[in-house]
């Protein structure tokens, strides 16, 4: 990497790569005004880059473009979605806010419906799948501790839920035993997640020192020496 064999973008792109790395590293010392400007743009960039993708993929093709085509079907279509969509602002006003009511309730129920179809086709069917298959694949042990687990995992959650009818004394001794069980089971689990999450952050931290440290010593200094 030498500056007299890159081009202007490159080395523009190295030297903020280099500012903001080190403005948002300051943080170390105390909050500053370095590092508040680094997270304004960085929010910023985010909050333009995500308007940009929104109109460019949801506004322009399924709000403008249908009234621009010949097709009915399709501006029919974009007319019973932005009504709701206007009814929306609605909501900004103590006045008209009744307005916006049935647009939530439609974004609730879409919302509530995703949630549960995730829930079952994302997590409780695929959980239930792989330990049917970790039992066929003849590893019992592993397929044990799994089965274990799920199982216990769910009745803690069931046992954490407010009883509307007192169970009886056996079987509610031992769901608090099989739900502490559970308990152990996520604290593992998140544990794991916390490692990797940990591990993921270390691991950009030594990148940025590492990137830090070839831009000083293949740039800089070479640049000070002559």
């Amino acid at each position: 990497m030498s500056a007299v064999n890159m081009s202007l973008a490159d080395l523009s792109g190295l030297l903020l790569g280099f500012t903001f790395t080190i403005s948002i590293l300051s943080y170390i010392v105390g909050d500053n005004f370095l590092f508040r400007l680094a997270t304004h743009i960085f929010i910023g960039a985010a909050a333009g880059y995500a308007s940009v993708v929104t109109l460019y993929h949801v506004i322009l093709p399924q709000l403008i473009f249908p009234f621009l085509d010949d097709g009915q079907g399709e501006m029919v279509l974009v007319v019973s979605l932005l009504i709701p969509s206007i009814l929306l602002l609605a909501k900004i006003s103590p006045r008209t806010s009744k307005l916006g009511n049935p647009a939530i309730a439609i974004l609730v129920g879409i919302g509530a419906a995703a949630a549960i179809g995730g829930a079952i086709f994302g997590t409780v069917f695929p959980q239930t799948s792989a330990t049917i298959n970790i039992f066929e694949s003849n590893n019992f042990i592993n397929g044990a501790i799994l089965f274990v687990g799920t199982l216990t995992t769910l009745l803690y959650f069931q046992f954490s839920a407010r009883q509307e009818k007192p169970q009886r004394a056996g079987i509610a001794q031992v769901s608090k035993v099989l739900g502490w069980i559970g308990k152990a089971f996520i604290a593992v689990t998140f544990g794991a997640l916390f490692a990797g999450v940990y591990v993921a952050a270390l691991t950009a931290l030594i990148e940025r020192f590492l990137f830090l440290w070839t831009f000083v010593k293949e740039l800089v200094l070479p640049a000070l020496l002559g």
